[in-house]
């Protein structure tokens, strides 16, 4: 888990998950005739798969965090999960405050009843009484942009509409932890903007969010920490920027490269390929700092030296600067580790190297504090 400010390492966690495993099962037939000839063939008639599994995260009140992944990775059923929708099959939730929020459109609308019989419906499973609802009612109306249609039945409406109306209400609850489900990714570019802006004074309030989101440039303007979730399993945790570069792998089992993976950096690069993406040319040998080698690859860099062992580093400032340093061949020397620490909220980022640190503030940039 990465390093978090000094406000953050003192709050309490808004939400614990602890061993958290949550399994479905697959019918592999449809009907009787399927589910006979399979018993004859002795064929397995159901299996199963962990949506989530084994997962284990704090979020500490007050943060805002992406939870990142490929279709089918177990982003959703997290969020239904943390939301009380679901239950876990082991392991143990627990949140903070009231928890409000968005898991997909339409969630908690009834398609006979009115958009307004619906908003003190949806409103009312949030947690919000009826005088509540009927104090907002015309700023939720107001923010929602329905106007005329909120005494239409809701079956009627686009998803957009169902889009505008759900998430009025969510944020118009007095709301501790904030849950969004892709729920942005529908409507037009103006309610989404509105909706960003109403997202960030949320932030700036000290709510804590947890969205899930394909989103890219979305999340690194609203999170500062991302999860991703590979087959239910955490793969990675760490500042927004680095876990949306992770997501942006993709497979590389089906192409070549004419340049060969050289042995020394070979069994970090294996351990994730998707993340580095292909060489981008052959290892080099390095002389300086003890000697050893470096390759470069489409979304990174890593290097080996017998003192540091390997050590990778993917495209960003930390990057950047290191190029600019010389590389292993400069006064940096080889990496000697993976980045860690927020700069968030005045914090300190550092990456570890075979002759001192990098260190990158808001304030001062990058500066490298060599060894004592």
């Amino acid at each position: 888990m990465p390093r978090l400010s000094n406000d953050q390492e003192q709050a309490k966690p808004a939400i614990v998950f602890t061993d958290v495993t949550k399994t479905f099962q697959i019918n592999h037939t449809s009907s009787l005739k399927e589910t006979v000839i399979a018993a004859v063939k002795r064929k397995n008639l159901k299996s199963s798969f962990n949506a989530v599994d084994h997962l284990s995260f704090e979020v500490p009140e007050g943060q805002s965090i992406a939870l990142l992944g490929r279709n089918g990775s177990g982003k959703s059923t997290t969020l239904k999960l943390l939301s009380g929708v679901m239950r876990p099959d082991s392991g143990w939730i627990r949140t903070r405050g009231r928890v409000a929020g968005l898991l997909e459109v339409g969630a908690g609308f009834h398609p006979d009843l009115t958009g307004r019989e619906n908003v003190y419906l949806n409103a009312a499973i949030l947690g919000m009484s009826k005088e509540e609802t009927d104090a907002r009612f015309d700023s939720i109306l107001e923010f929602s942009e329905i106007g005329e249609f909120i005494d239409a039945e809701v079956k009627r409406y686009s998803s957009g509409m169902y889009s505008r109306l759900g998430f009025s209400v969510a944020v118009h609850t007095e709301l501790d932890v904030l849950l969004v489900d892709e729920i942005l990714s529908v409507g037009d570019a103006q309610f989404r903007k509105k909706c960003t802006a109403k997202m960030k004074e949320f932030q700036a309030s000290g709510k804590t969010m947890f969205i899930v989101s394909h989103n890219a440039n979305q999340v690194k303007e609203l999170c500062e920490r991302g999860i991703v979730l590979d087959h239910g399993k955490m793969v990675f945790d760490g500042p927004i920027d680095e876990a949306v570069e992770y997501v942006r792998a993709e497979s590389l089992d089906d192409l070549k490269s004419p340049f060969e993976i050289h042995e020394s950096v070979y069994d970090l690069y294996a351990d994730n390929p998707a993340r580095w993406g292909m060489p981008t040319g052959p290892a080099e040998r390095v002389t300086a700092n003890g000697g050893g080698y470096v390759q470069h690859f489409a979304r990174g860099v890593i290097t080996y030296s017998e003192t540091t062992g390997a050590n990778g580093l993917v495209n960003g400032f930390f990057s950047e600067a290191y190029r600019q340093a010389g590389g292993p061949q400069g006064a940096w020397g080889f990496l000697a580790g993976a980045p860690h620490g927020s700069y968030r909220d005045a914090g300190v980022r550092e990456l570890p190297f075979q002759n001192g640190t990098a260190e990158f503030t808001v304030a001062n940039g990058i500066e490298f504090v060599p060894n004592p």
